[in-house]
């Protein structure tokens, strides 16, 4: 379910942070996940094919699709929410959906993950940003 407001989520340190252009016209909620789509700008995971998913935005922007609004973006490990989390989870990839929601498979075949799960406890995965394959 995408975002309809600013979410808090919980990082483990240490944690980097980048800053990107905005894509097109959109709210990025604080707290929302994140992806470069193919034209190189910040905006929310639409499921579009080539994209990679990156990270958490760390403060609302509001786009108004001139690409002139930075986005700061928080990469590293996060708790984030996921109906069913459990330990047979780590070890595999999270994908989204939309800027709030993780899925188990990429939602096209040239996608990135958004990170490898490294941990859960009930409801939450904690998601590594920084690592986007298994090897």
């Amino acid at each position: 379910m995408a975002l309809a407001a600013d979410l808090e989520v919980e990082s483990v340190a240490p944690t980097e942070m980048l800053a990107i252009l905005a894509g097109g016209a959109d709210t990025l909620y604080k707290g929302a996940i994140v992806m470069i789509e193919t034209d190189g700008y910040i905006e929310v995971p639409s499921g579009a094919a080539l994209t990679v998913n990156l990270g958490i935005c760390k403060k609302r922007v509001v786009a108004v699709g001139g690409h002139a609004e930075t986005v700061e973006v928080e990469m590293g490990r996060f708790w984030l929410a996921h109906a069913g989390a459990a330990q047979t989870d780590v070890g595999t990839l999270a994908w989204c959906v939309d800027d709030n929601t993780l899925a188990h498979l990429a939602q096209n075949v040239t996608d990135v993950a958004l990170g490898l799960v490294v941990g859960f406890k009930t409801g939450f995965l904690l998601v590594d940003t920084r690592k986007k394959a298994i090897s």
